[in-house]
């Protein structure tokens, strides 16, 4: 193994996917990202099964999937409780990459990667991601005194603008300002530490493109939300260009996307209401318990459109309790547990069982489990589209998960794959965009091989980046170096 100490970059961009970012290289628009295509590798980065923040980047951090880092999504609930709660850097069992680099002596510079609060202290400096609860929550940065350094001397850093607020209140062009300023304080909070101090290993992460390929996704070409989708991959393309300065010759420069984008195929709400109509699903049925859940929808509308995101955010991450409650109002508050057997808790990628025994009102004996686990596959394979005939769901896995007990919640007990070519209409006032499998990976630099590589998995980004240090990659890792990535 090569002991040379090139410095490296790695910078994630949540949602870069390649077929938006080739026409835009082509046009010449993106004149960072062509320097970087002409002279490095790249390829399609294959996400994790769930497409959360949570999974894929703790995958990308630790070279490991879901199941071995125990980090399966951005929300989880207990054996014993049907109330949500946050996921945590702390909920996961692995070491991150840079961590193994900063036990081997390397000075890390690590900021925004989300799922690392609370920080763990390493050889540099480290802030926490959009896990942690405000900037100036104990544990988020380390050394504790860096978030206020680079307030002082880089200017605002912010771990989320709080763009939803913006969108849901119709006030756009404060939105796009908003995105604007956090991008811009997180590349100076890069260029400032970098020139603090001696390092070798920088990683950051960028919430662009995702943001705005979620609300425009699906804009018409030319109109002005398209456009925004597109100023996101400029805007990225200049920052990209202030960190590359920083970047010695001799460094290695690993762009990488947690998942690619496509169109919204479907949503929490609309698979549970397509099991309600199968029986699967019973919702409470009393006036006052579905007037209780409209009002409390009405008046968190209310607070998102009239507080600011950083403050709302504060508040519940000070009263952890009031947040779960609320977080469980909003998803599954108005489902009937005493007679509900599968529901989605969190999204529309995965699906429980109300196992009796399991959770606290569980009406499916175990001995019925496998039988119901073959009846809903079957109905959902079933389920079409009323317009083309097109099946909305590809596949249903039974999802296993090893044993040993290494995560402390409960894993789902189905996973959906949907069928890309059929699109629902009207399944969100404002979200077009979703994540889909296919993100994006470039290597540029010090004895790397140019050219086009096989696909990569999301898993592969840790191991990429040790090598490039001159460190060992351990064999806990289920990434691997691609073939003929290095020269």
């Amino acid at each position: 193994m090569s002991v040379r100490q090139n410095k490296v970059m790695v910078i994630g961009l949540d949602g870069l996917t390649l077929k938006v970012l080739l026409p835009l290289v082509q046009s010449g628009q993106l004149p960072t990202f062509a320097r970087l295509l002409a002279n490095g590798a790249h390829t399609v980065l294959h996400s994790v099964t769930n497409m959360t923040t949570g999974p894929t980047w703790a995958s990308f951090a630790t070279g490991c999937q879901p199941q071995q880092h125990g980090i399966l999504h951005d929300f989880h609930h207990s054996r014993d409780s049907y109330l949500l709660q946050p996921t945590k850097g702390s909920n996961g069992k692995m070491p991150a990459f840079w961590q193994l680099a900063s036990n081997a002596g390397r000075r890390v510079i690590v900021l925004n990667v989300p799922l690392t609060y609370p920080v763990q202290p390493v050889n540099g400096v480290i802030l926490a991601g959009i896990d942690a609860p405000s900037e100036r929550a104990p544990d988020f940065a380390y050394p504790k005194d860096s978030y206020q350094a680079i307030r002082r001397h880089a200017g605002d850093y912010l771990i989320d603008c709080g763009l939803a607020s913006y969108m849901q209140a119709g006030r756009v062009a404060e939105g796009v300002a908003a995105v604007a300023r956090e991008t811009a304080g997180r590349t100076r909070a890069a260029e400032y530490l970098m020139q603090q101090q001696d390092w070798d290993l920088l990683v950051v992460v960028y919430s662009l493109p995702d943001v705005w390929q979620h609300y425009y996704w699906t804009a018409p070409v030319g109109s002005a939300g398209h456009e925004q989708m597109l100023e996101g991959y400029r805007q990225v393309d200049h920052h990209l260009a202030r960190l590359l300065k920083h970047l010695p010759d001799d460094g290695v420069a690993l762009i990488c996307s947690d998942h690619g984008f496509g169109p919204l195929l479907g949503t929490r709400d609309h698979l549970n209401q397509w099991l309600a109509k199968q029986g699967f699903l019973h919702y409470k049925a009393t006036q006052a318990n579905s007037t209780r859940h409209r009002l409390t929808q009405f008046l968190l509308k209310q607070i998102r459109q009239r507080a600011s995101f950083r403050w709302r955010q504060q508040l519940l991450a000070s009263v952890p309790s009031l947040r779960r409650v609320i977080e469980t109002s909003l998803r599954i508050g108005d489902i009937d547990w005493t007679k509900t057997q599968v529901y989605a808790a969190l999204d529309h990628l995965e699906l429980w069982v109300n196992v009796r025994g399991r959770q606290p009102n569980g009406c499916v004996e175990l001995a019925d489990y496998a039988n119901l686990c073959d009846q809903v596959t079957t109905a959902l394979l079933n389920w079409r589209d009323d317009q083309t005939g097109l099946a909305y769901i590809k596949t249903v896995e039974r999802t296993r998960y090893r044993s040993g007990g290494y995560y402390d919640h409960l894993p789902p007990d189905l996973s959906l794959t949907w069928n890309s070519d059929v699109v629902a209409p009207q399944l969100h006032p404002l979200i077009s965009g979703d994540h889909t499998p296919d993100g994006t990976l470039i290597v540029a630099g010090k004895d790397i091989q140019p050219g086009q590589l096989a696909e990569a998995s999301l898993v592969d980004v840790a191991p990429i980046a040790l090598r490039s240090l001159g460190l060992p990659v351990p064999t806990s890792m289920e990434g691997r170096v691609p073939v003929g990535l290095f020269t």
